[in-house]
């Protein structure tokens, strides 16, 4: 009787600890090249685009799944994470959501303040790879890249079932982009919009 009281109120001080760091916040509130973006929980969710997002892609044939770590030291982020990071980094500059999805995949919908950077344009084959690379803030002197003032990158594509945002971070890390600036979220826009977070269908 007295463990089982004494497990209760280890679980009552237990929830009430999480509940306290728990972030339970309001909207997300920041701005994106001049631009104001929200992010909250939607009361509905479109279906349509839910199934189309978990249908596997020719990136990643059925069965399959994305890894959990895509690369050694890059770090995989949940949905608050990559808030905190439009929050932060986005909205001073410093940082870019990067979707590596084909244009027309995005068209579904994606994450607002999110720019499109298809998995193959940093592919080593590409010609305009080291243009994209400069774009992101590196610096090339005679064939050698700089990364020290290079943006940080949370990087994300459908969903677990595709392997674009995996591929886009391996060709990075080849390329010398250092590992401490790139983040990896392996949910992508399914577990994105399946949350109910927003999403944008504009075109940019």
């Amino acid at each position: 009787m007295k463990r089982t009281v004494l497990a209760c109120t280890l679980m009552a001080i237990s929830t009430a600890s999480a509940a306290e760091l728990l972030p339970v916040t309001a909207d997300a509130v920041f701005t994106f090249n001049g631009q104001e973006f929200t992010i909250s929980r939607a009361s509905t969710i479109d279906q349509t685009t839910i199934t189309a997002l978990s249908q596997t892609s020719a990136t990643c044939p059925s069965p399959c799944l994305s890894p959990m770590v895509v690369a050694r030291n890059v770090p995989t982020m949940g949905e608050l994470e990559v808030i905190d990071f439009l929050s932060n980094q986005v909205e001073s500059g410093e940082g870019l959501l990067i979707d590596a999805r084909l244009p027309a995949d995005r068209a579904l919908g994606f994450i607002p303040a999110s720019v499109n950077i298809p998995a193959a344009t940093v592919a080593p084959t590409n010609p305009y790879r080291d243009e994209i690379l400069m774009a992101l803030g590196a610096e090339q002197f005679q064939g050698v890249f700089n990364f020290t003032d290079a943006m940080s990158l949370v990087v994300f594509d459908a969903g677990p079932a595709t392997q674009d945002a995996s591929t886009l971070i391996t060709d990075l890390l080849a390329a010398g982009y250092p590992t401490e600036k790139i983040g990896y979220y392996r949910g992508g826009m399914l577990v994105w919009s399946t949350s109910g977070l927003s999403t944008d269908a504009a075109t940019q």
